[in-house]
């Protein structure tokens, strides 16, 4: 019998297929690379045939795209890669994903039936104890899973006992499982939740760092109703040290094992599970913005906007656009006017403390609270020192009049800034509640609805 093959697609910025082509190995199947990128429509055909073809498929970690757009957005989009991929998933071949792979394998809603009204996404960590957020950034660490459904349940868990504890690696900045409660309640009575964080002792707790990301129950992998998917963010593919693997490994085995049974279909193992069903809601990152005392900051970045870039390059030049960063500051009662904004902009811009953003040389165009629109230009220098004042403007972005705002009303990140905030004395008095986010700005409604359908969102 021929060996298995696993198609192993990666894009830029992928680093984890080294370790997944030397586990396929290992596990006695045959690893086939396959690269996706925008620009190459013939590869891009012919790696979207033999993906399609495969006898299974596993999606490594990494940076995709440097997780521009969105975790996981720019190869959900590329159809070459998307379409073949729900193909092989259809058909019941195995799909396994890990980190990033599981990012853009919930952008694409892969666990779920064409058609069906559940949605599930993978945002930013909050690592939140006690109700208070602790962290909100990349975390690289060692955590332990428990396996809740029947291991017969998914094909890369039948070598597991029922209810094994694992150690495992995870490595990223977006892993917080986030859905709505009909999806939630969806997952856990059909049975497609295959693990959960706990600790050593198999315990499962809703706080940071045995739950390191916020991930709604601790859910870490899902499984489709048929079971031919886990998609989950730990690194099954690496190693805990350099001179032992792990029984995490064994999701490649089980998969070959799973193959070499015909693929059959597991639906016939799924059963309700014992989780209650609690949502999350992290009230304390979640306000609501007064319009009328909000100062609105759209950020030019200078120097290199790798998010336009990229939407440049998907999108092609028939789709013009710009690209902002976004800081929302709603005033306290009596730091509304003009001035007010104006001196919440100078600070800012001497603190100079933004992720990505360097207010001491990009070029921020604020909104006052009364509607009056000023850039804040660099005029001239004198000697060693940058003179900047405020220029009134008549729009925020000449000749792209449309705006489509990505700001969340869950904003763990205003809420890292508004911490910051609280080191100057005048913003600490001035502000009281921070949003963060990006927009986007088009010629016209037409050019902006092309767009968002296509790739923004």
């Amino acid at each position: 019998m021929s060996k298995p093959v696993i198609a192993v697609p990666y894009f830029p910025g992928s680093n984890g297929d080294t370790d997944v082509i030397r586990e396929v190995g290992r596990a006695g199947m045959a690893a086939l690379p396959l690269y996706f990128h925008i620009g190459d429509e013939q590869r891009l055909r012919d790696n979207g045939q033999a993906l399609r073809e495969a006898d299974g498929a596993a999606l490594p970690g990494g940076f995709p795209y440097e997780d521009r757009l969105g975790f996981g957005r720019i190869p959900a989009s590329i159809p070459d890669f998307a379409d073949n991929l729900r193909a092989l998933v259809a058909a019941g071949k195995p799909v396994i994903a890990f980190c990033a792979g599981n990012q853009l394998a919930q952008e694409m809603g892969l666990a779920f039936e064409p058609g069906e009204p559940y949605r599930a996404s993978m945002l930013g960590n909050i690592c939140d104890t006690g109700g208070r957020m602790v962290r909100s950034n990349f975390l690289d660490a060692e955590v332990h899973v428990r396996l809740e459904a029947d291991p017969e349940r998914c094909a890369f868990t039948r070598l597991f006992t029922p209810g094994e504890v694992l150690p495992n690696i995870i490595d990223h900045g977006g892993g917080r499982f986030w859905t709505d409660p009909a999806t939630l309640e969806h997952l856990v009575t059909q049975g497609m939740v295959v693990t959960r964080y706990c600790d050593r002792a198999g315990n499962v707790v809703d706080d940071y760092p045995i739950n390191p990301n916020g991930s709604m129950l601790n859910i870490e992998s899902l499984t489709n109703r048929r079971g031919n998917l886990k998609l989950g963010m730990c690194h099954d593919e690496r190693h805990l040290n350099a001179l032992e693997a792990g029984r995490a490994q064994l999701v490649f085995a089980s998969m070959r094992e799973y193959i070499e049974d015909g693929c059959p279909d597991l639906s016939g193992s799924a059963m309700s599970l014992v989780i209650p069903l609690q949502t999350k809601d992290f009230g304390y990152l979640t306000h609501g913005m007064d319009p009328f005392r909000t100062l609105a900051i759209y950020v030019q970045l200078l120097t290199q906007d790798n998010e336009l870039n990229t939407a440049r390059l998907f999108l092609g030049g028939s789709c013009p656009l710009e690209h902002r960063r976004v800081l929302l500051l709603e005033m306290n009662p009596g730091y509304e006017g003009t001035g007010h904004a104006q001196e919440a902009m100078r600070q800012l811009a001497g603190m100079d403390f933004l992720d990505g953003i360097m207010l001491k040389k990009d070029l921020p165009t604020m909104v006052s609270p009364s509607g009056e629109i000023f850039t804040y230009k660099v005029l001239r220098t004198e000697g060693k020192t940058v003179v900047r004042d405020f220029v009134p403007q008549d729009g925020i972005v000449t000749g792209y009049p449309v705006m489509h705002r990505q700001v969340a009303q869950l904003n763990p990140a205003g809420y890292g800034v508004r911490q910051m905030m609280r080191l100057n004395d005048y913003l600490s008095k001035a502000v009281a509640h921070v949003q963060a986010g990006a927009a986007w700005f088009f010629p016209d409604d037409a050019v902006k609805g092309h767009a968002v359908r296509t790739l923004i969102g």
